[in-house]
């Protein structure tokens, strides 16, 4: 038996199983052919990213390089808008359209290429430049021009000293220029087509691009119309009413919008500038801001046409009745304040307002028509204002519509009659007044905080209507009544009183070229003869008798003859010449308790005009008793004062200049407190002048440790007038007012009038004369810091209790009891005319 031996390798792999693994498939091409064109699109699609992102990059590059451009350039221009610097605004103009390039220098000129004042709105510029992050950009598809929307903040007043802020969105146009961007105006396309939209009353035409704001625009503006035709009398709107109104594209509107006739001529077919030139709302706030704007000229141009007002006559009227009709639909609130009422009457208002009926446009502002950008430091537009008001609320049926119609009557009486036509002018205003005081408080009803003194309150008063003479008017407080004194007792007669008790009555004829006085004491009880007197040959005199004190324990009898002058005292109860008269050399100043007086009188021999001492120090001091059993001579000086019974003071030269010093009596030896040197310490570094010089020093007549010093320049210390710099130095003393505790500059300003402390001491008063002699404007200063707590105006002769807690303020038409720690004022009417004199007599 034979056997073949083989191994596994010698047999070797199957054939078959070696063909099946090396032969190629149709399944496996397909497979290896679309794996290699996904490869391939793949890498297509990489590239076509790469080069899309390098585009996109390269857009983006090149639209950043022009929005920076842009704004650059804008920021530039606002620069110069806010400036109105024309030269540099001029540069970054396109030329293309010359009309356009003049209307925007325009613009610029009279302030309107941002700012909106016709509108109410004032331009808030600002000194941070826009950033990227404030803009809006539209690139035109060349990249050859843009338009970029910006805000800008605009203050508008929404009440009476109530300002708003609201942000708006203006729009810009720029166009490539040769070398840079140029502010250009804008293609025709930018605007779109027009559209139109018509409600009950209003049909508004607007473009496609201010669609979305115009919209809204349209239905709040035709529901305005609305209510002015329902809710407003005598409107007389009629069934065919309609008004047709256009946003105009042009930046022409702008320039028409700021004149005052373009609204008040319009009539029913009237533009304005569409929101695009105006600005576009940024919220709530300012998209209402811009109803108010539109629905202001809206109302007007309408209001206008409804009363056929004859434009443009009686415009502060006209003004203020459109206000009143506006605040009553809600588009705009009333202007007047407490503050405005009570400055009024501080102010000394008289209640006549007839020379503001004829007041022309030319007067005014531009922006007239907008009372809130008004800045009138005579407050005449309130005066109106507050008669408007007065005439609507209380005195006629005549509907404010009626009223403006009425305005085509040619004086102010004639139109006052046709709404009140019982009036009289004198009672009318009269009760004007009243209606202005009540407006501070409850008026009359309201009690006062603390009991109205007792007494009455004393005028005299210049009548000039047939000749000049006086007048004495007395009010009884209690009875609150008013009552004529010494009526047809004297001819041609000039009265003064210190205590509205006793009255010097001085009645001068001139006859046959000579001068003729006949001069009386005169009480409810008695009249005595003082003196008859004519002038002496053809030299000049004059004769007067003045009471000096408001206790009237003396007079003075002053006497001027060719050149000559006699002054002398005399004791009120000497008055039948059982006292002999005290002559004098000046007029004395009283010690508190009558006790004492300083007298300052010039010097007897010539003074040389180019010395360095100042011609006041050189005045000679006096101290005398009222009988002149003693006169003491005190030196030289100026200023005297009292502090006391027993302490005085004064001005006078040291070693260094001007000091301030007091004295005692019967010691007479001065006490130096200060000189110029401690005021200059007490200013700051940088506004010390080279020197000071003292004016006038008043004392404080509750606390004798308190003094004012009124200081001006050393160069200008012989000057007066309002131009003239000085201060005022408050300067508290040590217990024995032997020395200074304190020196305090209350103010600098200047001043040059009255000044002092109120009798009660808490209060400063400061008064400069006004036009006429005897007007004065007081201001009430704290005395702690100088400033004014309360200005007014009134006669030279402030009239109080002796406590202080009542002064009396007097004009012409009404004098108003103020209480002044309580700030209240009591209102008294009288129609007297040219008061030069008050007194308020308090009754024990």
């Amino acid at each position: 038996m034979s056997f073949e031996w083989r191994t596994d390798e010698d047999e070797g792999w199957p054939e078959e199983v070696t063909a099946e693994e090396t032969a190629v498939t149709p399944q496996s091409f397909l497979r290896r052919r679309w794996r290699f064109l996904l490869v391939s699109l793949l890498g297509l699609l990489a590239v076509w990213l790469v080069v899309q992102w390098q585009i996109d990059q390269r857009v983006a590059e090149t639209t950043a390089t022009i929005e920076n451009e842009i704004l650059a350039t804008h920021n530039f221009v606002l620069q110069t808008a806010v400036s109105q610097d024309e030269s540099l605004f001029h540069a970054n103009l396109s030329g293309r359209n010359p009309d356009w390039t003049e209307l925007q220098k325009t613009l610029l000129n009279q302030g309107l290429l941002l700012n909106r004042p016709m509108l109410g709105w004032e331009h808030q510029a600002s000194a941070n430049r826009l950033t990227p992050a404030d803009v809006t950009f539209e690139l035109d598809p060349d990249l050859q021009g843009a338009a970029l929307s910006y805000p800008q903040v605009y203050a508008s007043q929404t009440g009476a000293q109530v300002t708003e802020t609201v942000v708006l969105q203006q729009t810009a146009v720029y166009r490539k220029g040769t070398s840079r961007w140029l502010y250009a105006p804008p293609d025709d396309d930018f605007w779109g087509n027009w559209i139109t939209q018509q409600g009950d009353y209003l049909t508004l035409a607007f473009t496609e691009r201010d669609n979305e704001v115009a919209t809204v625009l349209a239905i709040q503006l035709d529901r305005l119309l609305g209510q002015m035709c329902t809710e407003m009398a005598d409107m007389n709107c009629g069934p065919d009413f309609q008004v047709h109104l256009r946003f105009d594209t042009d930046p022409q509107s702008l320039l028409a919008l700021n004149e005052i006739e373009t609204m008040l001529k319009a009539g029913l077919q009237l533009e304005l500038p569409t929101p695009t030139l105006i600005g576009l709302p940024t919220d709530e706030a300012s998209a209402e801001a811009l109803y108010r704007a539109y629905g202001v000229q809206l109302f007007t141009a309408v209001l206008a046409h409804q009363i056929d007002y004859d434009c443009c006559r009686h415009q502060l009227f006209f003004r203020a009745l459109r206000d009143y009709q506006l605040a009553q639909l809600g588009l705009q609130p009333w202007p007047l304040t407490p503050a405005m009422y009570r400055q009024m009457l501080d102010n000394g208002f008289d209640g006549d307002v007839t020379r503001h009926w004829t007041r022309r446009w030319e007067e005014a502002p531009p922006q007239f028509l907008q009372v809130w950008v008004i800045e009138d430091p005579d407050p005449i537009w309130q005066q109106v204002y507050m008669l408007v008001e007065f005439l609507a609320a209380e005195e006629t049926a005549v509907s404010p519509t009626q009223m403006m119609r009425l305005m085509d009557r040619n004086s102010y009486d004639a139109w006052l009659a046709g709404l009140v036509p019982s009036h009289k002018r004198p009672t009318l205003e009269d009760r004007f007044l009243l209606y202005i005081n009540n407006q501070i408080i409850p008026g009359q009803q309201a009690e006062p905080p603390i009991p109205l003194p007792n007494g009455h309150i004393t005028l005299v008063c210049q009548n000039y209507t047939d000749r000049p003479t006086s007048h004495v008017y007395s009010y009884d407080l209690a009875q609150k009544t008013w009552t004529e004194r010494f009526r047809d007792m004297f001819t041609n007669a000039y009265f003064s009183t210190r205590d509205g008790e006793h009255f010097i009555v001085s009645e001068y004829d001139f006859v046959d070229g000579t001068s003729e006085w006949e001069i009386s004491l005169a009480t409810d009880e008695e009249i005595i003869l003082l003196e008859k007197a004519r002038s002496p040959g053809e030299n000049e005199y004059w004769l007067d008798y003045s009471l000096i004190d408001e206790d009237a324990q003396y007079f003075i009898r002053y006497e001027y003859f060719g050149g000559e002058t006699d002054i002398r005292l005399l004791p009120l109860a000497c008055v039948d010449g059982s006292c002999p008269a005290v002559q004098l050399d000046g007029y004395p100043l009283f010690s508190p308790d009558k006790a004492l007086f300083l007298i300052e009188s010039a010097p007897g021999e010539m003074i040389n005009v180019d010395s360095s001492v100042p011609f006041q120090l050189l005045q000679n001091l006096y101290l005398m008793t009222p009988d002149g059993a003693v006169r003491q001579s005190l030196g030289q000086g100026s200023d005297p004062f009292w502090l006391t019974n027993t302490v005085y003071g004064y001005v006078r030269l040291g070693d260094d200049g001007w000091e301030l010093v007091t004295a005692v009596v019967n010691q007479n030896q001065p006490r130096y407190l200060l000189s110029q040197a401690d005021l200059l310490a007490a200013m700051p570094a940088d506004a010390r002048p080279d020197g000071l010089f003292v004016t006038s020093v008043a004392a404080n007549p509750a606390n004798a440790q308190e003094i004012l010093l009124q200081i001006r320049n050393d160069a200008v210390a012989n000057q007066s007038g309002p131009d003239v710099p000085s201060y005022l130095f408050k300067v508290t003393l040590t217990d024995d007012l032997a020395g200074v505790n304190e020196v305090k500059l209350l103010r600098q300003d200047f001043f040059s009038g009255i000044f002092g402390f109120w009798r009660d001491g808490r209060t400063i008063i400061y008064g400069e004369y006004g036009f006429e002699y005897l007007d004065v404007n007081w201001q009430m200063l704290n005395p702690e810091t100088g400033q004014t707590e309360r200005s007014f105006q009134s006669l030279v002769s402030l009239a109080g209790t002796q406590d202080g807690q009542w002064l009396v303020q007097v004009t012409d038409s009404y004098l108003l009891l103020r209480a002044l720690a309580y700030d209240y004022q009591y209102f008294i009417p009288h129609s007297f005319q040219d008061c030069q004199w008050a007194v308020l007599s308090a009754a024990e």
